[in-house]
């Protein structure tokens, strides 16, 4: 199979996004001619060195269902026992002691901890079985483009290349071939930094501790199988097991709050977790002699002023932005642009006009990522408050699971019409669900402040709480064209009244407002203080208590547990 003069798609970057579009390009339009180019000269390693192992609900839907993965996923992949969250981190030597958050049974929908490099070969493997052109060994040298098509130029072997394409696809990840060609270069205010390594052993959590009955809250090797997290203020880590009996662990934090001087090498880095996490350094350290890679980068979170464009070039995964690791949202973004470049390609292949088309996509990928980097920023200094988080960790879920979720599982960012009723209806759904999150994130930021109380030994099983429970059960449900907006209003009332309750219990405890108080989640400020609130709490548009809602929120409510035991003493 040779190299031909001209194609339909040229794809920059044989990375995961550069892949999986090929294979949603191919999947959707057999006819269609595409040409990868990699820089990889040769097939990836296992646990090969990239961040993007853990799959969240939306990214292991786009494998499983979009890419049709779902029996290589199953037999070639480990399962994800869902994320696993470690606070209390005054009780960093003792993880029995730590308020950890997580699932106890497996989850509803399935997800999975993918080996990048095992990943990315399965790809190509199946590309190369659908005549797709994939070279290893290039090197992307400039790309002229042109509305009558577009020519890249590429290194080989110290042969220079020139190849036409109708289509470009960006996949270049940081380097942003395209991004810099056009100074698509934006900011974003959301400053992290990142080290992180690969050990070629298994770490198990549960051996952490001794302590039978913290062991016992789930079955043995399921904590393994998870995304686990270690949270302390400016910082978390994450612990991610790969099929290979590899081990992934990373580093993430505020420079506000760590210099990154202090972990920008593997002895520093160990050292640094020493100080701020004994327990994992301790046992993490009995594996240090089988350490595979490190790796550093500065400045994670970054953004383009343009995703895709009428003159037929378009940005995917890491090429475009970036906004931060945690809860694993990179594939998911992957899942969402490739689906958007995906319809575009195909449907301009088939001779319609796509104008109206990448305008509502490439702002409805940039609302998206608004309203996603309010999860992220200001945030670190919020990490350390164990109570605030707890709630935090419940709402961000459940705004994932209810909203972003329930669309891409229906086509419903691809459906035109429907983006048009989600973003322009009265009043707009996207525009209140992105002002209700501004909101609760701000609650969340602002109850840090306070003096908070330390939290310890509990185990919260997240799906005690029927409404994330039940949020999680319908995924992946199909809803009828005319029936996804009303379910996505009806998630979205049910956000509310969490949303309330939250509230409501921050409330009455920081100005002993009364406990059944109405709340408008869209309006009410807790620094506003208590009179104010009150006067609030009458508006039209303040939601009362809903006893189910206050039944799942009060379990996460740890405070009055301490109040009464500082009572007591």
């Amino acid at each position: 199979m040779g190299i031909h003069e001209k194609y339909d798609v040229l794809i920059a970057g044989g990375g995961l996004a550069g892949l999986t579009l090929a294979l949603q390009l191919k999947q959707a339009r057999p006819d269609i001619s595409i040409l990868v180019l990699e820089k990889r000269a040769a097939s990836a390693s296992s646990a090969t060195h990239k961040v993007g192992e853990s799959l969240s609900e939306l990214g292991s839907s786009y494998l499983r269902v979009v890419l049709n993965l779902k029996d290589y996923l199953n037999e070639q992949q480990l399962p994800k026992f869902g994320f696993r969250f470690f606070f209390s981190p005054e009780h960093r030597d003792d993880i029995s002691r730590r308020v950890e958050v997580g699932s106890k049974i497996s989850d509803p929908y399935p997800s999975h901890q993918v080996d990048r490099g095992l990943l990315e070969n399965e790809l190509v493997k199946r590309l190369l079985e659908y005549d797709v052109e994939v070279v290893l060994g290039a090197k992307v040298i400039d790309v002229r483009l042109s509305k009558t098509g577009h020519e890249l130029v590429f290194e080989k072997e110290q042969v220079q290349c020139h190849i036409k394409g109708t289509w470009i696809v960006d996949s270049t990840g940081r380097n942003g071939l395209l991004k810099r060609k056009l100074s698509l270069e934006k900011e974003i205010n959301h400053d992290i930094n990142a080290a992180w390594f690969r050990l070629n052993a298994v770490i198990d959590i549960d051996d952490w501790s001794e302590n039978l009955a913290w062991r016992k809250f789930v079955d043995p090797g399921r904590r393994r199988l998870a995304t686990n997290h270690l949270v302390g203020e400016g910082y978390w880590i994450w612990i991610i097991p790969l099929v290979s009996g590899k081990t992934s662990i990373g580093i993430v934090a505020d420079p506000r709050y760590h210099s990154f001087l202090e972990y920008n090498n593997f002895e520093k880095g160990f050292k640094w977790m020493e100080k701020h996490e004994p327990l994992a350094a301790k046992m993490l350290s009995e594996h240090k002699e089988h350490i595979l890679d490190f790796k550093v980068m500065k400045h994670l979170a970054y953004d383009s002023k343009q995703f895709y464009s009428t003159d037929r070039w378009a940005l995917t995964g890491d090429a475009g932005a970036f906004m931060d690791p945690l809860y694993s949202p990179g594939i998911d973004f992957i899942a969402l642009g490739n689906s958007w470049i995906t319809e575009l390609i195909v449907c301009d292949i088939s001779g319609k006009d796509t104008a109206l088309q990448t305008l509502i996509y490439d702002l409805a990928h940039k609302e998206l990522l608004n309203g996603w980097i309010n999860l992220y920023k200001n945030m670190y200094g919020v990490f350390g408050k164990t109570q605030v988080m707890l709630m935090k960790i419940a709402w961000d879920w459940a705004c994932y699971w209810a909203i972003p979720n329930v669309i891409f599982m229906n086509k419903g960012y691809t459906n035109v019409e429907f983006l048009k009723q989600y973003s322009s209806s009265n009043p707009a759904i996207g525009k209140k669900f992105a002002s209700l999150n501004v909101n609760m994130q701000q609650l969340f930021g602002t109850w840090a402040k306070y003096d908070v109380k330390p939290c310890r030994d509990h185990q919260q099983n997240v799906f005690d709480l029927k409404c994330l429970r039940e949020f999680h059960r319908e995924l992946g449900t199909i809803y009828k064209p005319g029936e996804l907006l009303s379910k996505v209003q009806s998630n979205l009332k049910i956000l509310e009244l969490i949303g309330a309750e939250i509230f409501r219990l921050v409330s009455s405890s920081l100005h002993d407002t009364p406990g059944d108080m109405q709340v408008d989640p869209y309006e009410m400020k807790i620094d506003e203080g208590k009179d104010e609130l009150l006067r609030r709490s009458h508006g039209q548009d303040a939601l009362a208590v809903d006893e189910g809602i206050r039944s799942d929120i009060s379990g996460l409510w740890l405070q009055k547990i301490k109040i009464l035991e500082n009572e007591l003493v």
